[in-house]
């Protein structure tokens, strides 16, 4: 079979980190790369063996050549740069959160309906070894009841780990601050691990240090249709180290996923003696982050015939949470203003 040639749009941190390697890694070839202005276009395109450089993605698209687009841009760019690759006839992923509103994920898959072609949203964090190990604990049912669910994704801001990451902070690239960008990811991973949706989300927010009008730190509450019962801390004004952990309290024990990637997975649980069983499991992985097994499982699920591992629809629903956690956020604030004045 021939590789699968990929397309990459947006030549930032997330393309040469997660996915010119992760294509690689799962056989596919990347035949092309576009940034609009990344002035290491041609050395990056060159350190990945990739022969053609763009600076416009309709050029690129109209030129073809290859199967699949990969889309690295800001969020506010995705919607029309996923709808002008489907209707071009080329399979999507495209990077998270998909949209910066309900209208343009919608349009994003009617377009990959309309088209035939496959659309997958790039979480990531569901590819991670250690969240897979945790979600098969939970699936096997062997804890019981999901009570009580804690995220916490922090580090000390986009720009410490992308040199441009500047437009992280800018309203009119990001649509929104930390919430939909490290909030999107732990929020999408509690509703994946607990095959549940949200019932009811509220957040509070603040800036503590980045110089935007937008969130820097947030926390949230949500209530899952199940039951459960979640919370979500995450910042980029967070020092010196990166947090990137989940607990899950059950019925009959609890998961701890750490930070680091290479630390086991601990489970404690009851047995039905009333003793208390302690268990660790190594994950083994090249890619601790999940980019990798994201790239792949798009790869895979092209070369195969199988539907998207993360479809439109997901990314909607998480998109979907965020933004009811902002907009209830925003009529509590407007609420205590009235009752001040």
């Amino acid at each position: 079979m021939m590789a699968l040639r990929i397309a990459i749009i947006g030549a930032g941190r997330i393309a040469e980190l997660g996915h010119l390697p992760g294509f690689a890694q799962a056989g596919a070839q990347v035949v092309a790369l576009c940034a609009q202005s990344n002035p290491n276009l041609k050395a990056m395109a060159e350190r990945f063996g990739v022969e053609r450089c763009y600076y416009d993605w309709r050029a690129l698209l109209a030129d073809g050549g290859f199967d699949a687009v990969s889309i690295c841009t800001p969020p506010t760019l995705h919607r029309e740069m996923v709808v002008a690759s489907l209707e071009q006839g080329y399979h999507v992923l495209v990077e998270k959160p998909m949209a910066v509103s309900i209208a343009e994920c919608d349009d994003m898959i009617a377009a990959a309906d309309r088209t035939n072609r496959l659309l997958m949203i790039a979480h990531n964090q569901r590819f991670r070894a250690q969240h897979i190990a945790a979600k098969q604990i939970l699936s096997s049912g062997r804890l019981g009841q999901v009570r009580r669910v804690h995220a916490v994704f922090a580090h000390g801001g986009p720009e410490r780990w992308s040199p441009t990451g500047q437009w992280y902070f800018d309203s009119a690239s990001s649509g929104f601050g930390v919430m939909i960008d490290l909030g999107y990811h732990k929020i999408d991973l509690l509703r994946w691990l607990l095959g549940q949706e949200i019932a009811d989300i509220q957040a509070m927010t603040a800036t503590f240090e980045k110089p935007t009008a937008l969130d820097d730190t947030a926390a949230a509450l949500m209530q899952f249709e199940g039951g459960t019962l979640g919370t979500v801390q995450v910042s980029w004004a967070h020092h010196p180290d990166v947090i990137d952990s989940v607990t899950i309290d059950c019925e009959k024990g609890s998961i701890a996923v750490p930070s680091s990637f290479t630390e086991p997975v601990r489970v404690v649980e009851q047995a039905e003696a009333g003793e208390r069983i302690e268990t660790s499991i190594i994950c083994h992985t090249v890619n601790g982050q999940g980019w990798f097994g994201a790239a792949g499982a798009f790869v895979t699920a092209i070369n195969d015939g199988l539907p998207s591992p993360v479809p439109g629809t997901e990314g909607k629903a998480t998109l979907d949470a965020v933004l009811q956690a902002y907009a209830n956020h925003h009529r509590k604030n407007e609420a205590h203003g009235q009752a001040i004045s």
